[in-house]
């Protein structure tokens, strides 16, 4: 829930306003069920759970000149930015690769000197849990799963895979990659 809650809350927040058809739309064009496990379904009911917790308000859009019904329109509280930022923090230094995603998709909303440390949390995280797997005793004719040589072998990769793409996004950040927000407000 918590990766819906962060792409719902920073999808309204990017927009300003938002009916819950944009936000479908933004994750539609975003393709995020190829990078994450976010189904359709789980964004109305995000967005309701959202609302009732005060994380968002909504109002009806005015008629103005649209013909058909009027949407809920949302916009995100002070407690619903909050938890924005408190998701979004917690997704990068997640070792969970769809939390991950969900906070690279962001990343730009934080300082840039913020965002590199958040990086180098989530690096060492992963650098002590591939010290943990190289460590984990295997067995040729392992008598229990924990001990086959090829169950680590996959751990080992995964993290190993996860720890020089965490490596690589830093790099690009450090070497002043991206626009991030704060930076875009000082220049103005």
């Amino acid at each position: 829930m918590s990766t819906v809650r962060l792409l719902v809350l920073g999808s309204i927040l990017r927009r300003g306003v938002s009916h819950g058809y944009a936000v479908l739309r933004d994750m539609t064009t975003w393709r995020v069920d190829t990078w994450t496990n976010v189904k359709p379904g789980s964004i109305y009911h995000a967005l309701d759970k959202l609302e009732s917790q005060g994380m968002i308000e909504a109002a009806a859009s005015g008629a103005g000149a649209k013909l058909g019904p009027s949407r809920k329109e949302y916009s995100v509280t002070k407690q619903g930015k909050a938890e924005f930022f408190r998701l979004l923090e917690a997704a990068l230094v997640s070792p969970d690769i769809l939390q991950f995603s969900a906070g690279v998709a962001f990343m730009e909303w934080l300082p840039r000197n913020e965002v590199i440390a958040l990086l180098e949390q989530r690096r060492s995280v992963l650098d002590a849990s591939l010290r943990l797997l190289k460590s984990l005793p295997v067995d040729e004719r392992p008598s229990e799963p924990s001990r086959h040589p090829e169950l680590v072998g996959i751990w080992i990769g995964y993290v190993e895979s996860e720890a020089a793409s965490t490596e690589r996004i830093l790099a690009n950040v450090q070497a002043g990659r991206y626009d991030f927000k704060s930076e875009r407000l000082e220049a103005e």
